[in-house]
Formats: C-alpha cells, sequence, structure tokens
C-alpha cells in the first residue's frame, strides 16, 4: 500500500540515511497461520526503488523463503517481527527447493539484494526480531536441512538493531560492500541446557560469516553455540568491535580456509573490545589440511576473556577428526598466514577446554596437551606463517595458582619468526619475551569508529531478564 508521507531518519557517517517520498506499508493476517511471504513480495515489488518499506509493530508469518532482488534505495523499517515456521518438517521442505542462492554453509530463508538498501529495527526490545525457533531444532539434535536466517548482499548497506531470537542455525551472511552493521542481538542459548552439555546445545549458531569487503560491526551482544563472528574467504577490509559474546562461542573468527585444497583469501581484518564469556576460543584461525591461498594483516586487540578454554588459537592443520587420522597434507600446502597481531588479552580460562560441541572421539578440537591451563595454542604448517606477534598477554587459568600453558612446535617456525613472536614456542609455561621486531597496526584504514558501550551495558541488563 503506497504512501506518501516522509520520514525522518539519523545521518550515518558511513550510509547516509535517506528519506523517500513513496512508502508501502506490508499488511499482515496476523493470526499467525496464514503465511505473510506474498505480501512482504508484493510491497517490495511496488517499492523496490527510491521506496520506504514499512513493517507494522506485528508478527509476521514469513512461512515461505523470500528473495528481494535489485532493490535501489531502499529503507526498511522494520517495527514488528519477522516470524519462520515452527513447524521443522515445512522449514526443510521449503528450504529444499527454494531457489534462494545459497551461502557457504547453508541456503538462507532471507536473501537481500541490491545498492544502498538499509533495515532499522525498532528500538523496542520485543520488536524487530527474527523469530527462527531453534530450540525446539536443538532439542533434537537435529542438523538436516537447516536454513541460514540471511544473506545480506548489499553494496552501501546498513543493519541496525537487529534482534536475531533463537536461529536455528548460521546467522547472517554477507557477502557484498561498504556494509555497516550496528547494535546487533543474538539470543541462541538454549532454555534447558548448558554450554558444557550436548543437550540441547544450539550448534553452527554463528552471528555473522563475512566474506565481504569494507564492512564494520560495532555494537554486538550474542549467545552463540559457534563464532560469534567468522571472516570466510573473501573478506578484506573489516572491522568488528565492541562486542559481547556469552554461552559457548566458538570466538572471533578466520576461517574456516582451504577446504579441499581451495585457494581462500582474507586481508586487513581488526577485531577489537571484545568481552569473550565461556567461550571454546577467544581469538581463532582455522585453516584446512592441504590448504591454499592466504590471511593477511589480523589483529585481535583489548579481549577480555571470562572462563574460555583457549584464549589464542592458530591451526593450518585442520580435519574432522571424527573421520578418522589427520590426512596426509600430499600437495604440502598450507593456508599461508602473515601479519597477525595479539594485543592485550586479559582475563580467565575455564575448566573445560571444549563444550557441548565435543560429540567425537577424539572431540573436534582435541589437540594432542591440550587442558585447563592451556591459554595459546599455535599449530603450524612448517615455514608457512610468519610475522606474528604476541604483545601484552594476561591469561591465567581459573585456579589463580597454576601457571598459564602454551603449546607451540618451534620447528614448525620460519626462520627468525622466533624473534617476533612476544613468547617462548614449545609446549610447556608461558613465558613472554621481547618483539625484537615491530609491526605497523593492522587497522584496516578507515574503519574506525566511536565504542558502543552503553549499547553493551544495556544489553547485558536486558539479557538478565529474559
Amino acid at each position: 500500500m503506497p504512501l506518501t508521507a516522509p520520514l525522518e531518519l539519523d545521518h550515518h557517517p558511513l550510509v547516509s540515511t535517506q528519506t523517500y517520498a513513496v512508502q508501502c506499508l506490508v499488511p499482515t493476517n496476523g493470526d499467525g497461520e496464514t503465511d505473510d511471504s506474498p505480501s512482504i513480495l508484493k510491497a517490495f515489488a511496488n517499492c523496490a526503488t527510491d521506496s520506504t518499506v514499512v513493517f507494522s509493530a506485528a508478527n509476521y508469518s514469513v512461512f515461505t523463503p523470500i528473495s528481494l532482488l535489485n532493490l535501489s534505495n531502499v529503507t526498511v523499517l522494520l517495527n514488528g517481527n519477522l516470524n519462520l515456521p515452527r513447524n521443522i518438517t515445512k522449514v526443510q521442505y521449503e528450504i529444499n527447493v527454494t531457489s534462494n542462492q545459497p551461502s557457504t554453509y547453508a541456503t538462507p530463508w532471507f536473501y537481500i539484494h541490491g545498492t544502498n538498501v538499509q533495515i532499522l529495527a525498532s528500538n523496542e526490545t520485543n520488536w524487530g526480531q527474527f523469530n527462527a525457533y531453534g530450540q525446539q531444532w536443538w532439542d533434537i539434535g537435529l542438523r538436516t536441512l537447516r536454513p541460514q536466517l540471511a544473506t545480506f548482499n548489499v553494496t552501501n548497506g546498513l543493519l541496525r538493531g537487529l534482534k536475531v531470537i533463537k536461529p536455528i542455525a548460521w546467522g547472517w551472511n554477507l557477502p557484498g560492500k561498504n556494509i555497516r552493521v550496528e547494535n546487533h542481538f543474538v539470543d541462541a542459548k538454549p532454555d534447558n541446557g548448558t554450554r558444557d552439555s550436548t543437550t540441547s546445545f544450539p550448534f553452527n549458531t554463528d552471528g555473522f560469516n563475512l566474506s565481504g569487503q569494507n564492512i564494520t560491526v560495532d555494537g554486538y551482544y550474542g549467545h552463540n553455540g559457534d563464532d560469534c563472528i567468522s571472516i570466510i574467504s573473501g573478506g578484506k577490509d573489516i572491522a568488528v568491535q565492541n562486542g559481547y559474546c556469552g554461552f559457548s562461542s566458538h570466538g572471533l573468527s578466520i576461517g574456516s580456509l582451504g577446504k579441499n585444497g581451495a585457494n581462500s583469501t582474507v586481508e586487513n581484518v581488526l577485531f577489537k573490545n571484545w568481552t569473550m564469556d565461556g567461550a571454546v576460543y577467544g581469538a581463532r584461525f582455522k585453516s584446512w589440511t592441504g590448504g591454499g591461498g592466504w590471511a593477511n594483516n589480523v589483529t585481535w586487540e583489548d579481549i577480555k576473556l571470562i572462563n574460555v578454554s583457549t584464549g589464542i588459537f592458530i591451526t593450518q592443520n585442520y580435519y574432522d577428526q571424527d573421520k578418522g587420522p589427520r590426512p596426509t597434507n600430499v600437495n604440502g600446502t598450507s593456508t599461508k598466514i602473515t601479519n597477525f597481531t595479539y594485543k592485550n588479552f586479559t582475563g580467565t580460562l575455564g575448566t573445560n577446554w571444549t563444550d557441548g560441541t565435543c560429540i567425537s572421539n577424539p572431540c573436534w578440537n582435541y589437540v594432542s596437551g591440550i587442558g585447563t591451563t592451556t591459554g595459546v595454542i599455535l599449530d603450524l604448517y612448517p615455514d608457512t606463517a610468519s610475522n606474528i606477534t604476541l604483545e601484552d598477554i594476561a591469561i591465567k587459568p581459573f585456579n589463580q595458582s597454576a601457571q598459564t600453558t602454551v603449546i607451540c612446535n618451534s620447528t614448525a617456525l620460519a626462520p627468525g619468526e622466533q624473534d617476533v613472536l612476544g613468547f617462548q614456542c614449545r609446549n610447556g609455561p608461558f613465558v613472554s619475551t621481547p618483539a625484537l621486531a615491530k609491526k605497523s597496526d593492522a587497522i584496516p584504514k578507515g574503519l574506525k569508529a566511536p565504542l558502543y558501550t552503553g549499547f553493551i551495558i544495556f544489553m547485558i541488563v536486558h539479557y538478565a531478564f529474559i
């Protein structure tokens, strides 16, 4: 239904918001049983260019996957909630037959494509939500035909204040360019499980998978059962900052890269000002055995750890441990890593080096020698990692009287790398050493942004009451 009243929106320094004369109000049946997808598609068809699409403060039933293609200069005001089907069989059927473009890990329920597209969610706690009812999937351990929630394949985009509630698995996939995300909320914490229990564990509930260029995520509060942020192949010039990862995140991650020998690339990434609470990893890099490509210029800085299994983890030798022993690296290759900086890590390790995702023997994240005092693991492929530096690392075991340990094979270091590493590479106590050769700051140009600590504090208080 076209409207004409203009909207007053805030200006943002990276993606300017726009007032459009033409508006479309999306109607809803409101009964929770009738599919609102046709109404949504019609509204976007009528307002695909130079328009504002308005969702009322109501619940919309999105019972079939949606593709919104070739949008241009569109602002979406999400004043209501978008709800997936509660029926698992219905979701599996629809995701199996949809023509939505698949992402790296799964096919999204929502596929959004265009230029100058913004989605601005309601500031009200109970509105602006994407409800996927993942709890019922977790309860029965179902991990087949699961959708990713959404792909935002946009050039010049803004996602502000979105709330993802009980995602089935992966959250948002961002393969586009020039995108800013602000104040994102994820609740993938099971109502009846713990981070150490396989019961109802929310497998693969990544917050973001980022493969695009020039992306900023500023303000994130999430309880995840996998990576809060994962930078995957293609990611370049990315800053993710000012966030809280709770429940059992698998970290602020690069990867996985190089699967099946792929030439994967990631460059210029900054993770800054994060609290990792109960995570398996604080900072993680993962590439597959025999992988190709490279990852360059990545910084993790100002990371606070609370009961984290392992603070800093690098592996260039990943494999599926539940499928047998590590395969032979017949090509003698690895995804190369250069110019990695880990700076100002503080906090504590937990009492369990794994979590509820441990359903194989050995566990998927088992490393020989790992324990509850292991603060740093560098599982490198010989002579393919250069200019890695750890600075100001103060990671303590849960038992404060114990000594932090490290797993690091010095024979895998390239010549001269011990001089810049910042700690003694060995299997044993963590001993810091001077880094004789300092690197320039690995901060992507133009991606600094103000702190959103007020948002994080608000979400911590809010989450305590839901």
